[in-house]
């Protein structure tokens, strides 16, 4: 099968044709992402997760030209992503790390990084709907505040109160969570403020 026929197989939902293209460019789609990630764990993940959304959405494939050219568009956006996701974390838990009496053991020990992102996802879930649709297009798609503003027909300036009021409330929140594990409040907007910066 050619790279045309096994689309179109896939498309029809044929397992044989996905089976066969996942065989055929796994290894060449995976030293793709290594190169750019240099982790295996994290690079054998997007791809798992790109080939199953691909079966899933096979039906939406119908305007793809190339399917190659197309798994190439996603996971080189997924290794992107990935990358500024790890420096957000990285930057965050050494930032919080000065506020710690024994920097990385005691911070391993009260507050993990991971810990507070998933607090900040959580927070992030209870912003108005609008405000929140426009703080994940400005941190989860990377948009300017000028480009959000073209996507919803809004001001410029909306998008960046909207953005500045999801901050100040996420901040309050990891304030008064943290306060009791005797984090200081300053730290955390420290913190939220760097990610802010990225």
């Amino acid at each position: 099968m050619n790279e045309r026929e096994l689309l179109e197989g896939i498309i029809c939902g044929k397992q044989r044709a996905f089976s066969l293209f996942f065989d055929t460019y796994w290894e060449e789609f995976y030293a793709y992402v290594y190169r750019i990630l240099h982790d295996q764990e994290e690079s054998t993940d997007i791809l798992q997760d790109t080939f199953a959304a691909i079966w899933e959405q096979r039906e939406r494939l119908t305007d793809v030209q190339s399917i190659k050219a197309y798994v190439y568009t996603i996971i080189h956006h997924k290794a992107v992503k990935s990358i500024k996701n790890n420096i957000k974390l990285r930057n965050l838990k050494d930032e919080l790390s000065q506020y710690f009496p024994h920097h990385d053991d005691k911070l391993a020990q009260e507050v993990n990084a991971r810990e507070l992102a998933v607090l900040i996802n959580e927070e992030i879930q209870n912003l108005p709907p609008r405000m929140r649709e426009i703080f994940l297009l400005s941190r989860n798609e990377y948009l300017s505040y000028r480009q959000i503003a073209e996507q919803l027909s809004i001001s410029e300036n909306t998008v960046k109160k909207q953005v500045s009021s999801s901050i100040k409330q996420l901040k309050q929140k990891i304030d008064a969570v943290y306060l009791t594990k005797s984090v200081s409040a300053v730290s955390i907007c420290k913190a939220l403020t760097l990610m802010d910066a990225l």
